[in-house]
């Protein structure tokens, strides 16, 4: 387990402060999973588990994971009973292999170091059903042209380096090399659908599908 918990001070705030911008994003995630009448859904780094409480309700099974324990003693305060979650690294679970229909990974790949977000997605890839689904939302590189100047240069920059040294590295990193676009045509793992730009074209949400095992 970490040593420590770097969402310490901000768990109690973190829905407050972030709720309101990616409610959008993660209305269109629930859309997709259930169009794809996905069953058991699994929510890599959950954070405070707000996408799984937006998917509650909807006859699935639900499991978020997370290294953090003040982001889970959050998620568990304000879910229903019918959540599941485990505190663990995202990177190498104690779950069996192929079996979830859905996984998400949620504004979280940027974040980390190459090494963990490429180890993370594998584990995503080993975790979901062969017919499943890897639904990830991330940054792109912001596309030409004035509307994505203010979030993609202004705001997420500000956003990503208030969140620390680190964190901003790698999101740099991420930025650098081609955002969830240039990470996914790395990997090769599956078919790649765009499911719906947010914030101008800087964030999108895409699934894979017909997934490579790692």
């Amino acid at each position: 387990m970490q040593t420590s918990d770097e969402y310490q001070k901000t768990a109690a705030i973190y829905d407050l402060l972030f709720s309101g911008a990616l409610k959008p994003i993660r209305h269109n995630i629930k859309t997709f999973l259930r169009h794809s009448k996905a069953k058991a859904v699994l929510d890599l780094c959950c954070g405070t588990g707000e996408q799984l409480r937006i998917l509650d309700g909807n006859d699935m099974l639900l499991t978020g994971v997370d290294l953090s324990q003040a982001m889970l003693a959050r998620a568990r305060q304000v879910s229903p009973e019918s959540i599941h979650y485990l505190e663990a690294d995202a990177s190498n679970l104690p779950l069996p292999d192929s079996e979830y229909d859905g996984i998400i990974i949620c504004l979280a790949l940027h974040e980390k170091p190459t090494r963990q977000h490429e180890a993370i997605f594998k584990e995503a890839c080993r975790l979901v059903k062969p017919e499943g689904h890897i639904v990830i939302a991330d940054y792109s590189i912001p596309p030409p042209g004035f509307k994505s100047i203010v979030p993609g240069k202004i705001l997420i920059p500000i956003i990503e380096r208030l969140a620390g040294l680190n964190h901003y590295t790698s999101y740099k990193y991420w930025i650098k090399h081609g955002g969830i676009r240039g990470f996914l045509e790395r990997e090769h793992s599956g078919k790649v659908t765009l499911i719906a730009p947010h914030f101008k074209g800087c964030i999108n949400i895409v699934t894979l599908s017909n997934i490579k095992k790692k």
